[in-house]
């Protein structure tokens, strides 16, 4: 189902443990060296290899060998003020089987969509725990930014159609829905449109825990999307911290980096949003490999927005001023 392939690409939360043969990220550590933000951009939620590198010791070791200050993770807040009591592995595990408890965090892995919910359950939850010790042991300071509350906790509604639906009533939306006058698939692309709206918001957020922080160099950990459409997390945090961002596209192998023109064509399409502009950097997690786009462009097919689609009954308040 098209809502499933959405979730997984824009709401995982920053990610678990490394294979033991993994190579160490060199390529990665001579980009971070040379970045004061530097944006690593998990291109699909859910993936265990990529769980696996943004959690590994050798990341983290990279970072803090490059002088990274600050970390900012996809996390849901609430899990974050949970975590920062983390101070050993049995913590880690502990944190794990709480969020498992709770039921109320559920992680999808787009590679093996039959696997038992609990096994992946795990692997994020505990990853989640490990990115915030490792930091922790590494004097990195760990910053938690949330995109998964529909709402985001914000007071305004930014994308138009957005604004159309949160404005009916239960009963409204309910017979339009039947009705077929406004479909699933344009209310969820309309949400994800309207959390998008507001980097800005985060991109403060993130900036004002810099600053307390002493400021220094930021890794930020955030799903692809927000990276690559227009006025976006990264476009947001180069104008508030005053500098240019690496922004690199996370692979888990080869064959994945081919594929990836096509998914994010199905992306931009099925959001009607506006995924052409490309990363700076490609990078491998199976074989250590970065490559630099040495002539960025613009990929004029995943453009989506051209083909906004507004709802009839949303017409009318969707173009309001």
């Amino acid at each position: 189902m098209w809502w499933r392939a959405v979730a997984i690409f824009f709401l995982g939360f920053a990610t678990p443990a490394l294979a033991q043969n993994s190579t160490e990220p060199h390529a990665i550590e001579s980009l971070l060296q040379s970045q004061d933000l530097t944006v690593l951009t998990d291109v699909k939620h859910g993936v265990r290899e990529r769980i696996a590198f943004f959690s590994s010791p050798e990341l983290f070791e990279a970072m803090k060998r490059a002088g990274v200050r600050h970390l900012a993770i996809e996390m849901p807040r609430v899990l974050g003020r949970q975590a920062m009591g983390i101070a050993t592995e049995a913590d880690v595990e502990a944190f794990a089987q709480d969020i498992i408890r709770s039921d109320r965090w559920h992680f999808l892995d787009p590679d093996n969509p039959g696997e038992e919910a609990a096994t992946t359950q795990r692997r994020v939850a505990t990853a989640l725990g490990r990115q915030v010790l490792l930091s922790k042991k590494l004097g990195i300071n760990p910053i938690f930014y949330d995109f998964n509350n529909p709402l985001g906790g914000f007071t305004t509604f930014n994308d138009p159609v957005y604004r159309c639906l949160a404005e009916l009533d239960d009963v409204t939306w309910v017979r339009y829905g039947l009705d077929g006058k406004i479909t699933k698939a344009e209310r969820d692309a309309a949400i994800m449109r309207e959390r998008f709206s507001h980097d800005d918001e985060l991109a403060e957020f993130i900036e004002n825990e810099v600053r307390a922080k002493g400021g220094g160099k930021l890794v930020v950990v955030p799903g692809y999307a927000h990276a690559a459409i227009p006025g976006g997390l990264s476009d947001r945090l180069e104008a508030r911290l005053r500098t240019k961002a690496a922004v690199v596209a996370v692979f888990r192998d080869s064959q994945e980096d081919k594929a990836f023109h096509d998914f994010l064509w199905q992306q931009s399409r099925l959001l009607s949003i506006n995924l052409s502009r490309p990363p700076h950097f490609y990078y491998s997690i199976a074989d250590d490999t970065l490559r630099k786009d040495e002539a960025p462009g613009r990929y004029v097919a995943l453009d989506g927005s051209v083909d906004r689609i507004t709802p009839a009954v949303c017409f009318q308040l969707a173009h309001i001023d």
